[in-house]
Order: C-alpha cells, then structure tokens, then sequence
C-alpha cells in the first residue's frame, strides 16, 4: 500500500509540473521538430552509405538523443543561474515528500517525455522520407525497431542524468554535462577514426533483424537496468544531502 501511495503521489508531482510549465511544451515540440527535420537529411545519407556523414551522425545522435529524455522547463533552463533543481529539493523537503516519491515522479517524467518526444523526433524524420521519398531501405517495422534502439540509449544515459541534476549544485551539474557530452563526442571520433559507425551499425541490424534485433531489446534492457541501478544509488545519496 506504501509503494503504491508513493507512485501516486509522484504522479501528482508530474502532472503538477507539467501544469505549471505548460507553455513551455511548445518550445520541446519545436526543438523536436527542428531535430527531427535537420536529422532527416544525414540519416538518408548515412542508409546510402555515405561515409563523409557517418562521424557527424553518430555525433549528433549520442550527444541529442539525451534530450528526447527532458520536458523543456522553466527549472532546466534556470538551474546554472537559480540553483533550481537543489531549490526544489529543498522545498520537497520541507514538505515533507520522500526521496522515492522524487525519484518516481522523476522517472515517470523521463519515460513520458522520451514516448512523447521521440514519436515527434522519429515521427518526423519518418514522415519527411516518406513525403519526399527518400528511400532509407528501411520499413515501417524496420524505422521502430531503428527508432526504439536509440530510445534504450536515451532512457540508459538520462540515468547519469538524474543522478547528477539530482545530487549536484546548478554549476557542478552544469560543467558535468558538458564532460560527459564531450565524452561522447571522443566516442564518435574514436569510432570513426576506425572506420565504424554507430548509426549505420544501427540501420543494419534494424533491417536485418527487425523487432527481434538483438541491439534493439539490448539497448532497451540495458537502459531500464542502468535506470533502476542509479536510481537505487541516487535516492541512498539524497537523503543524506546537505541542501544548505
């Protein structure tokens, strides 16, 4: 009965923000918009094999697809400058609201936000090839199972996310996130530089294998286990921080 008060009251606290930042969902859908139609042209390029793209797919792949994870909010566009994600602790805090209550509401964000931005992202992208017929070699079936692979990775690295915006001040949250997209930035390079491409790796075997691709429900089980796992960590270090 405890649990299932907890992920109530997280649904309240979702919903509750989503309210209030409403308008804000405007600027998520044409950022979704706007990254589906820029994709949409190197993603083609990349199913010619067209090697002069592959780096800068991969690049923008793993570094964006992160963001599929996020609502657009007035909290993530103030926290370098307002502290607001510790601000907002803070005031869960006083409330009381416990540290699991947080965590769910803030995982049910993430799993709303990535379903809904990523039919955008990918529903885009899907339609553009469709409507100009741009020939990707890849079904309908083929274009999910491609799509919810780099959904596995979103849900996957929006745990290290969480953990951060969740345990770290605005600035330290901040500098973090840009080392870890410049992590994935060397990762791109350093693939390329062996003449690999995640991207292409991904259309391949989302062709070859459809919905039964092994990297599809890989990515997927990974991204949920690494979800759970710093989830588990990140809540054991909330409770004992200092919000001062």
């Amino acid at each position: 009965m405890m649990e299932l008060k907890g992920w109530k009251d997280a649904w309240v606290i979702f919903k509750r923000d989503l309210c209030v930042d409403r308008f804000y969902l405007l600027w998520n859908v044409m950022f979704m918009l706007y990254f589906g139609v820029m994709f949409s042209t190197m993603l083609y390029s990349v199913s010619r094999d067209e090697g002069v793209f592959h780096p800068l797919a991969d690049c923008l792949m793993l570094v964006l697809m992160p963001i599929v994870g996020f609502y657009f909010s007035r909290r993530s566009f103030s926290y370098l400058r307002e502290n607001s994600y510790t601000q907002m602790l803070w005031y869960y805090r006083i409330l009381p609201i416990p540290s699991r209550t947080i965590m769910k509401s803030r995982h049910l964000q993430l799993i709303t936000s990535t379903i809904f931005n990523g039919f955008i992202f990918f529903g885009t992208i899907f339609l553009i090839h469709w409507i100009w017929k741009l020939d990707m070699n890849m079904g309908i079936v083929q274009f999910i199972a491609f799509a919810v692979t780099w959904l596995g990775y979103t849900l996957c690295i929006n745990g290290l996310y969480i953990y951060m915006e969740l345990l770290k001040k605005g600035k330290v949250y901040f500098w973090l996130s840009m080392i870890l997209m410049l992590g994935t930035v060397v990762v791109s390079v350093a693939i390329s530089i062996f003449n690999g491409s995640l991207v292409r790796y991904t259309i391949d075997l989302s062709v070859r294998y459809s919905l039964l691709s092994p990297l599809m429900w890989g990515s997927l089980l990974i991204g949920f286990v690494m979800l759970y796992l710093m989830g588990i960590l990140t809540v054991r270090k909330l409770n004992d921080r200092d919000l001062i």
